[in-house]
C-alpha cells in the first residue's frame, strides 16, 4: 500500500459578483454621506458631525481596499501561488481594522480638543437643527447598509466583507452618539454644547474597540492560526465516522481567505488494497467538502493502522458524542 495518498481542492473561487455589488453600493453611499456630513457639519457648527464625516471617509477608503482585494483574490492558482490568492482578503481585513483605529483616534482627538476648549471657558457654538437631521439620516442609511453587507458576508463566509459590514455599523453607532449630543445641545442650550464632543469621544472608543477586534482576528489568520477548537473537534468527528477509517491524527487547520484548509492523517487496515484505501481517502475528502464547501482545501494522508500509535480512536470519538 502506498505510504501517502493526498488530494487538494479545486481552484479557490473568487467572491461572487454579489460581494462586489454590495461593496460598490457601500462606496457610493459613503461618498454621499462624507460630503453631506462634512458640509453640513461646517455650516451647522457641529465638530462631532464633521468628525463623523471623516469616519465616513474612512469607510469609503475601506471600500476601495475591499474592491481592490476582491479583484486580486479572484486570480486563479498559479506557479507562485499554489494555494490561490485568498490571503489577500485577510490582508484587506487587516487594513480595514487599521482604518477603524485611525478613524476612532481622530474622532477621539477632535472631541478631546473641543472638550478642553470648553473647560478653558471657550464657548462652543450650539449646533443647528440641520446637523441633527443629517445625523439621523446617516444612522438609518448606514444601519441598512450594515444589514445588507453582513447578510452577503455570511452567505459568502467572507471575513473581509464582515469587517467592512462592521465598519458601516460603527459609522451608524458614531452617528447615534452625534445625534444624541447634537440633540441635547440644541434643546438644552449653549451650556450643554459640550455634549456634542463628549458623545463623539465615547463612540470613538467603541470604534477603536471594533478595530482592535478585527485586527486580532486578521493577524491571527495571517499567522496561520488554526480554526476554533469546536470546528476542529467537528472535523475530527466527521473524519473518524467515515466508513473504514480506524483512526485520525495530526489534524491541522487554517483559513485561506474565506475558505478553510484541512490536513489530517487517517489510518486504515494495513492489508487493504491501494485502490480501496484511495476510495476511503476520497470519501473523507468529499465528506469534509460537503460540510465546509467544495472550495475547502483538503489533504488526507493514509497510513496503515497501528494500534499502539497515540491517535484519536474511533470508539473513543463515538463514546464522547
Amino acid at each position: 500500500m502506498t505510504d501517502q495518498i493526498s488530494s487538494t481542492g479545486s481552484e479557490l473561487p473568487s467572491l461572487p459578483k454579489e460581494g462586489m455589488r454590495v461593496t460598490v453600493a457601500g462606496m457610493i453611499i459613503n461618498i454621499i454621506l462624507t460630503v453631506v456630513k462634512i458640509i453640513v457639519g461646517v455650516f451647522g457648527h457641529s465638530a462631532a458631525l464633521i468628525a463623523d464625516g471623516i469616519h465616513s471617509l474612512s469607510d469609503l477608503l475601506s471600500d476601495f481596499v475591499v474592491i481592490f482585494s476582491i479583484r486580486l483574490s479572484s486570480l486563479p492558482q498559479d506557479e507562485s501561488h499554489n494555494y490561490g490568492h485568498g490571503k489577500i482578503e485577510t490582508l484587506a481585513s487587516t487594513v480595514v481594522g487599521i482604518m477603524l483605529l485611525f478613524a476612532g483616534a481622530y474622532i477621539c482627538y477632535e472631541g478631546g480638543v473641543s472638550i478642553h476648549r470648553f473647560i478653558q471657558d471657550v464657548p462652543l457654538e450650539r449646533p443647528m437643527l440641520i446637523t441633527f437631521l443629517a445625523a439621523l439620516f446617516s444612522i438609518i442609511i448606514k444601519e441598512l447598509l450594515y444589514q445588507y453587507t453582513n447578510r452577503v458576508a455570511k452567505k459568502l463566509d467572507s471575513d473581509m466583507l464582515k469587517a467592512n459590514a462592521w465598519h458601516h455599523r460603527s459609522d451608524s453607532f458614531s452617528s447615534i452618539g452625534v445625534a444624541v449630543g447634537i440633540g441635547a445641545a440644541i434643546l438644552l442650550g449653549e451650556k450643554w454644547a459640550v455634549l456634542d464632543p463628549i458623545m463623539a469621544v465615547i463612540l470613538a472608543l467603541y470604534i477603536i474597540y471594533i478595530g482592535l477586534k478585527i485586527l486580532y482576528k486578521s493577524v491571527n489568520d495571517l499567522m496561520e492560526a488554526s480554526l476554533s477548537p469546536e470546528i476542529n473537534a467537528e472535523i475530527e468527528s466527521i473524519i473518524i465516522n467515515c466508513d473504514n477509517v480506524l483512526n485520525c491524527h495530526s489534524l491541522k487547520t487554517r483559513k485561506i481567505g474565506s475558505h478553510k484548509a484541512i490536513e489530517a492523517h487517517i489510518m486504515v487496515d494495513g492489508d487493504m488494497k491501494i485502490k480501496d484505501a484511495a476510495d476511503i481517502q476520497k470519501n473523507v475528502e468529499n465528506s469534509l467538502k460537503e460540510k465546509y464547501g467544495r472550495s475547502t482545501h483538503v489533504i488526507i494522508k493514509v497510513e496503515p493502522f497501528l494500534p499502539n500509535k497515540v491517535v484519536r480512536e474511533k470508539h473513543i470519538i463515538e463514546e464522547g458524542l
